[in-house]
C-alpha cells in the first residue's frame, strides 16, 4: 500500500473526515459551510420541507439531486473533505490501479434488508448495461469486481485512478439500489420500473405516499445509521411550475436548478439564499470557427478573447464575484488538479488595448472611420450564435459580448437559436462563432476539438474533420500521454504544454464553468455552499429555523 505522508496520514487510506489534497481548493473557492453542524447539534422540531423539483417522477428518483433523499452514494463532499457514507474507509495500491472499498454494516434497506456490497456491484452493472445506460463509463473503468464478503469490494481497474470523490468508479454523484428488489426485473423497462413509483431506500427519509405526476411525501427515516434527520417531513412537488412563484407564494422552500432569469430575480430578494455549483469538466466557451476568414487567424481569436469582459458577463447573471475563470484543459478524473503549484489558469485577461494593438499587427485597421475595421477589402464582422435555453440569459451574454467587440473596431451580429437546432450547427460547423458548451476534458478534447478517437478507444473518431476546422497533431498526442501519466510533476508538465498551445492557437476562449443555481428559503439552514449540483447530499443534517 501507499505510504508517503500526506498530511499526517498514510495518503492510500482514507477515514471520515479527512481533507482531500489541493486538487478541489479552487474548485470548489465557494465550499463555505453555512450551518456546519449536525441535525442532533439544532432542537428536534416538527416540520416540513418542499422541494419544487423540475422532472418527472422516475427522474426525480434515480438521476435528480432528491435522490440523495432516499439513496446513498459511497461517497461525498463537505466543504473540502471526502465524507464516507455507504463506505466507510478505502484503501487502494500502489499503482493506483487496486482499490478496496470498506462498508458499513449498520445501513438497512428500508424494508429492512442489509445493504451490502452485492447491492453495489448489481448496481454498477445495471448502470452500464446496454438497455440503461445510465453511467456507461463506469463499467469501461474497471477489468474487475470481488467481493470477498458482504461489506467488502475489491475492483482491478484498466487505469490508474484517483481517491474519491475526484476519481473513477466511485463519483459522489453515483447512488445504489437493492439488488433483492431489482434483480429479476428487465432491464430494458428501467424508467418504466414501478420501484420509481414506490421507491425502497437506504437513505435518511423514507418513502411515504405519491400523488401520480404530482408529489411524493417522504418521511424521517429513524432507523437512519446517522440519526433521525431534524425535518421530520419532505414533500417533492413534481413538474414545471415556476420556481419564482413557488418559492415567492410559499408553495415551496427549495427549488432545484433555477433558470438564470429567475436567479437574477431572486438574488435581489433578501427572504431567498442562491447557492451556486461549478462543473469544471464543462465550461461555457465561444466556439470560432477557423473556417470563416477573420476568424482563420489564431492572432485575431486572442483578441478577441482580450476584448471579452467574462466578469461582466458573470455579473449579468448574478454569479458570485469570487467565481473564478477557466483558461485550459482539465481532467477530474486524475489524482490532482494540475495547477496546484502555480494556481488556477484562468485564461486570457480583459486587456482592450492589447486586442486592438493584435488586430493592428495583423493587419485589421479601421481605414474608413466606420468603427469598423477592414482587411483588404473585408470588414472585421461575424455572426454570434446564441441559445435560448433557461429564459433570456443567452441573448444577454451575446449583447454584451457584441457590445465589447464594437469597442474594438469588431462587428458581430447576434443569432438567437434553440438550443437543439444550435447543437446541430455546431456538429455540421455550420456557424461563425458560438456561444456554448465545451467538454475540456481530454476526451472530450481529443473527440470533438481534435476529430481523435479517445485513449480507451470509448469514443471513436467518426472520420469526419473537427466541426470548426481546429487541427493540432502535438496537441492530441500530448493529450493521450496525460491520460496514461500518473506521476504528479509529470502530469502538471503535461497539462501546461497542452494548455500553452491552447492559449497560442485559441481554438475556443473559456467564459467560465457550468453554474447550477439553486434556490432556497432563508429558514432553511444546514445546506453546503459549492457544488450546487449537490446540495442535498446530506440532507439529514438540514433543519428549518423558524422566524421568531
Amino acid at each position: 500500500m501507499s505510504s508517503s505522508a500526506l498530511g499526517g496520514q498514510v495518503p492510500g487510506r482514507f477515514e471520515c473526515g479527512l481533507a482531500i489534497r489541493p486538487l478541489m481548493t479552487l474548485l470548489l473557492v465557494a465550499g463555505s459551510l453555512l450551518g456546519c453542524g449536525s441535525a442532533s447539534d439544532h432542537p428536534h422540531q416538527s416540520s416540513t420541507m418542499t422541494i419544487l423539483v423540475d422532472a418527472g417522477e422516475r427522474y426525480a428518483m434515480f438521476r435528480d439531486q432528491s435522490r440523495y433523499l432516499l439513496f446513498l452514494p459511497l461517497v461525498t463532499l463537505e466543504g473540502l473533505e471526502v465524507r464516507p457514507r455507504l463506505a466507510r474507509s478505502w484503501e487502494h495500491s500502489p499503482d493506483y490501479r487496486t482499490w478496496t472499498f470498506h462498508l458499513r454494516e449498520d445501513v438497512r434497506w428500508h424494508d429492512g434488508v442489509p445493504v451490502t456490497a452485492h447491492d453495489i456491484v448489481f448496481s454498477l452493472e445495471l448502470f452500464a448495461h446496454p438497455d440503461v445506460l445510465w453511467a456507461p463509463g463506469i463499467r469501461r473503468d474497471y477489468d474487475s469486481i470481488s467481493v470477498p464478503d458482504d461489506h467488502t469490494i475489491i475492483m482491478h481497474l484498466k487505469r490508474p485512478a484517483s481517491p474519491p470523490p475526484v476519481g473513477v468508479p466511485f463519483r459522489p454523484w453515483v447512488v445504489f439500489f437493492p439488488k433483492h428488489l431489482l434483480q429479476d426485473l428487465d432491464p430494458a423497462d428501467f424508467s418504466e420500473w414501478d420501484f420509481w413509483s414506490r421507491p425502497v431506500g437506504n437513505g435518511p427519509y423514507r418513502f411515504v405516499r405519491r400523488v401520480p405526476q404530482t408529489m411524493f411525501e417522504l418521511g424521517a427515516n429513524p432507523d437512519f445509521y446517522a440519526g433521525e434527520p431534524s425535518i421530520q417531513r419532505v414533500v417533492l412537488k413534481l413538474g414545471g411550475a415556476s420556481p419564482l412563484l413557488e418559492l415567492r407564494s410559499g408553495g415551496a422552500d427549495v427549488a432545484l436548478y433555477v433558470t438564470p432569469t429567475e436567479a437574477l430575480k431572486l438574488a435581489t430578494d433578501p427572504g431567498f439564499v442562491l447557492y451556486h455549483g461549478y462543473d469544471w469538466s464543462e465550461l461555457q466557451a465561444i466556439y470560432w470557427n477557423q473556417r470563416h476568414p477573420l476568424l482563420a487567424d489564431a492572432a485575431v481569436r486572442r483578441a478577441l478573447s482580450h476584448a471579452i469582459d467574462r466578469r461582466a458577463l458573470a455579473r449579468s447573471l448574478s454569479y458570485p464575484e469570487e467565481m473564478p475563470f477557466a483558461g485550459g484543459v482539465s481532467n477530474e478524473d486524475l489524482e490532482d488538479h494540475p495547477y496546484r503549484h502555480g494556481g488556477w489558469d484562468q485564461g486570457p485577461a480583459y486587456d482592450p488595448g492589447l486586442a486592438e494593438r493584435l488586430l493592428r499587427q495583423v493587419g485589421w485597421i479601421d481605414r474608413d472611420g466606420n468603427g469598423v475595421r477592414e482587411r483588404a477589402g473585408r470588414e472585421a464582422r461575424f455572426t454570434l450564435v446564441v441559445n435560448t435555453a433557461g429564459g433570456v440569459s443567452g441573448l444577454e451574454q451575446g449583447i454584451l459580448v457584441q457590445d465589447q467587440l464594437r469597442r474594438v473596431g469588431v462587428a458581430v451580429e447576434i443569432r438567437p437559436m434553440e438550443l437543439s437546432a444550435a447543437l446541430d450547427d455546431l456538429r455540421r460547423g455550420d456557424f461563425e462563432a458560438m456561444i456554448h458548451y465545451v467538454d475540456n476534458t481530454p476526451d472530450g478534447i481529443l473527440v470533438d476539438w481534435l476529430g481523435e478517437p479517445s485513449p480507451d478507444g470509448s469514443e471513436a473518431w467518426s472520420g469526419k474533420p473537427p466541426p470548426f476546422g481546429y487541427r493540432s497533431p502535438e496537441a492530441a498526442r500530448l493529450l493521450r500521454a496525460l491520460y496514461r501519466e500518473r506521476d504528479l510533476d509529470a502530469q502538471d508538465t503535461l497539462y501546461h504544454r497542452i494548455n500553452e498551445i491552447f492559449r497560442r492557437d485559441m481554438p475556443v476562449t473559456f467564459l467560465f464553468p457550468s453554474v447550477y443555481v439553486n434556490a432556497a428559503h432563508r429558514r432553511i439552514r444546514g445546506i453546503r455552499r459549492g457544488w450546487g449540483w449537490a446540495m442535498l447530499q446530506v440532507p439529514e443534517e438540514l433543519w428549518i429555523e423558524n422566524e421568531p
